[in-house]
């Protein structure tokens, strides 16, 4: 630190600002003898005042200010001319005085009230440097304590192996060197309601491009339910966070979330990199379910959003337009809200969603509130802890992310959908358009600009189908008698028409939505009224939707959320500026 470098560093009496001694003045020659013995009691308050200063710069150092040592050169330059003439009784003025023949006594007599024996400017002193050494002991103590405590944050981010900088699947990777690209997982919860559960796979998948030459953003964001071709990768033990001595075999057409699921972080990874080419370079998955206790922990944060967030499932989410604060609860339902009428049919606002609360939380975390206080800094790092998983990605680049993914449509960040076919495949996947998705990765891994297909808006997301126009069968595959009856005259009441109301050919342990690919919208429409039913796409039927009740349903049936006026377009004058 640079006061650190002006303690000690006292320069002479008569020194100018560069530090140098002038010379002498030839009147002054006769009284050099006389300066040499200078009065013992001005020196030791010369000393003093120093000492004063330099407390005062430690300070305000500490808390982020400079102040400028011209000023203080510019003082003692008054002050010499001062003393020079004879004016403040220091040494230089009993010289002067007696070439004169006037004697020290009248230097004396201008200069009594400020002599250092004067019991109410030596009281006034010391309370001055009492206070002064005070402040910069608190603020040296919170610096140091908000950097242990920021270094203790940092390591309870959980480290996996999941990079492979070395992989064939690289293309050109002399022409990538320099560039960042971040894989960021948000993670589904599993059926231990946290996202690093077994089973669990990735909600949100997002690759975040930062070109060598810091030109700007680009961030990809690719449908879980994408179709893949997985490669072969070492088993993932989500419960203990790391990986077995087994090997998951190669799985066609599977979906792009069951890399997490099966193979952990070094497969997800290993497939992206498959299909994009790009070196990844830090991996990041994020638990969202653990967001909310950590907002819980931090005593609430504040979002600032354009419009009113209205899910068609969860149902008000945020009312107002504008900065609004969320506890655990509301911020849970704010990172899961999917079917925001008004969002891209991308992925886009719930993504812009998960990371705006992140970057809220992280700034929350790292202020004085929470990092002086260690009860709520304990809490928060354990939260902190189980909720992140990392490799090549501190608390820093965390936090660097997160500010710059909540506003994905921002100047300096760009948001591109991974280009797919408008309809999913009798497997119920999402499908690559092979020939747009190169060009893009082509631009992105050679610095070129993005093609024109991939920067085009997204089309807004479809109407949903109403349950009215939704048949559905219902069967038992439990041992609770009656349940499908149960549950079937709940689901009438909401507005769907029922088929079948009977017993499964054989029992399940899982809840499940089977349908075929023609009927894939209502499917969705009803796991959004079922959440905890599993959907399953047969591809060898049509016309097929059926929702079968496991032993572990857990009864929930909830409505969806009628459009009100706050999902409809929002006028400009209705619209939060939060830039």
């Amino acid at each position: 630190m640079e006061a650190t470098a002006w303690i000690g560093a006292r320069r002479p009496n008569g020194a100018g600002p560069d530090g140098s001694t002038p010379e002498p003045d030839a009147d002054d020659s006769a009284s050099a003898d006389v300066a040499a013995a200078p009065d013992p009691a001005a020196t030791a308050d010369e000393r003093r005042r120093r000492i004063d200063a330099s407390l005062t710069r430690v300070t305000a150092a500490h808390a982020g200010l400079l102040l400028s040592r011209d000023g203080e050169d510019r003082d003692d330059e008054d002050r010499d001319d001062e003393d020079a003439d004879g004016r403040e009784g220091g040494p230089g003025a009993d010289a002067r005085s007696d070439a004169d023949g006037v004697g020290p006594a009248r230097a004396g007599s201008r200069g009594e009230r400020a002599r250092p024996d004067d019991p109410l400017r030596r009281r006034g002193l010391l309370a001055a440097r009492l206070l002064a050494a005070g402040v910069a002991v608190i603020v040296f103590a919170s610096t140091a304590l908000g950097w242990a405590a920021k270094t203790w944050l940092d390591s309870a981010i959980r480290s996996v192996a999941a990079l492979d900088r070395t992989s064939s699947a690289i293309v050109d990777p002399p022409s990538q060197l320099g560039d960042e690209n971040v894989l960021l997982l948000g993670l589904d919860p599993g059926p231990a309601g946290t996202g690093f559960a077994p089973g669990a796979g990735s909600d949100t998948i997002v690759v975040a491009h930062v070109p060598a030459d810091g030109s700007g953003i680009v961030t990809v964001g690719f449908p879980r339910d994408l179709e893949i071709n997985r490669p072969p990768c070492q088993r993932w033990d989500a419960a203990a966070a790391t990986y077995l001595d087994q090997t998951v075999p190669a799985e066609t057409r599977t979906k792009l979330d069951s890399a997490f699921e099966v193979g952990g972080p070094a497969c997800a990874v290993r497939v992206i990199q498959q299909l994009t080419g790009l070196a990844v370079t830090r991996f990041i998955a994020l638990d969202v379910t653990g967001l909310g206790a950590m907002v819980d922990t931090v005593d609430g944060i504040s979002v600032c959003v354009e419009r009113p967030v209205v899910d068609v499932v969860l149902g008000t989410v945020i009312p107002a337009a504008g900065t609004n604060d969320l506890d655990g609860g509301r911020t849970l339902d704010f990172v899961r809200a999917r079917h925001v009428e008004g969002d891209p049919a991308s992925d886009q606002g719930l993504i812009q969603r998960q990371q705006q609360v992140l970057a809220a939380l992280l700034r929350k975390a790292l202020s004085n509130q929470v990092l002086l206080n260690p009860g709520t800094l304990r809490a928060l790092a354990g939260e902190f802890g189980r909720s992140t998983l990392s490799d090549g990605a501190g608390l820093d680049e965390l936090v660097a992310l997160a500010r710059s993914l909540q506003y994905l449509d921002g100047e300096a960040v760009t948001f591109v959908p991974v280009p797919v076919s408008g309809q999913t495949n009798t497997r119920g996947n999402a499908v690559l358009r092979d020939r747009d998705a190169n060009a893009l990765f082509s631009a992105l891994r050679s610095g070129e600009p993005l093609p024109e297909a991939a920067t085009a808006p997204a089309p807004a997301a479809a109407a949903r189908p109403d349950p009215a126009s939704i048949t559905v069968d219902v069967l038992n595959a439990s041992e609770r008698t009656g349940l499908a009856a149960q549950i079937g005259a709940t689901l009438r009441e909401l507005g769907f028409s029922l088929g079948t109301i009977g017993n499964a050919p054989e029992p399940s342990a899982e809840s499940l939505i089977r349908f075929s690919p023609d009927r894939a919208a209502a499917a969705q429409v009803l796991a959004d009224t079922v959440p905890s039913a599993r959907s399953v796409p047969d591809s060898a039927s049509s016309g097929r939707l059926q929702l079968v009740l496991g032993t572990s349903f857990d009864g929930t049936v909830r409505a969806l959320a009628e459009p009100g006026p706050a999902t409809a377009p929002t006028a400009a004058a209705e619209r939060a500026n939060c830039s």
